[in-house]
């Protein structure tokens, strides 16, 4: 069954993956971001306020910390590992319910404008979260925010080893459909917001 088809029997609710990449799809290296796109930043706060955010732990780590305004929720198989202000869980699944349970308990969602329309459950990384996440079946939605620039080269450069580069996942275009209601027309970006222009494109199942 599908991400999309056990949200509509009501097995769950329906469940968002957010992240920026650049053109080439690299999100980050190391458990480092390579940008500073602030617009970007205040797009991501909009999107997730009040919602639960499912991660790894070390995407915990890079963060520093639980964000304001959402319940966390981390995953990691370290039994003896624990993070103050973060409700910590073993698998995929386990997360998921943690979540649904976290934002009952959040109450109203506090969004506004458009992004009222998007999960309240959200997917924020690393690279192996995303992809288990997709490979199950569980996401019913990408807002995925590209960066104009090419992250990889300049932290190649910078003498990062691109094996620490990581990658947005792979997803089939043809199985989502595009230009859900976040999304920026095809081909337009935003204006330039620190390091570089960005655009935002929306999937749904």
């Amino acid at each position: 069954m599908s991400g999309g088809a056990m949200a509509q029997a009501g097995a769950r609710p329906r469940v968002g993956a957010i992240w920026a990449q650049d053109r080439d799809g690299v999100i980050g290296a190391d458990g480092r971001m390579l940008w500073r796109v602030p617009a970007d930043f205040r797009h991501f706060r909009a999107a997730t306020l009040g919602c639960a955010v499912v991660m790894g732990r070390t995407t915990w780590e890079s963060i520093g910390g639980a964000l304001d305004g959402r319940a966390s929720i981390v995953l990691t198989r370290r039994a003896d590992w624990e993070a103050d202000g973060a409700i910590v869980v073993r698998d995929l699944r386990a997360g998921l319910a943690a979540a649904a349970a976290a934002v009952d308990a959040l109450g109203q969602d506090p969004r506004e404008g458009g992004y009222r329309a998007l999960p309240r459950v959200w997917m924020i990384g690393g690279g192996s979260v995303y992809t288990q996440a997709l490979e199950a079946g569980l996401v019913d939605e990408l807002l995925v925010s590209v960066i104009d620039l090419d992250a990889g080269a300049r932290a190649t450069e910078a003498g990062t080893e691109p094996r620490l580069l990581v990658r947005a996942p792979r997803f089939d275009p043809s199985e989502w459909q595009p230009n859900g209601p976040c999304a920026d027309p095809p081909g337009q970006w935003r204006p330039v917001s620190g390091d570089a222009a960005w655009r935002v494109d929306h999937y749904r199942s």
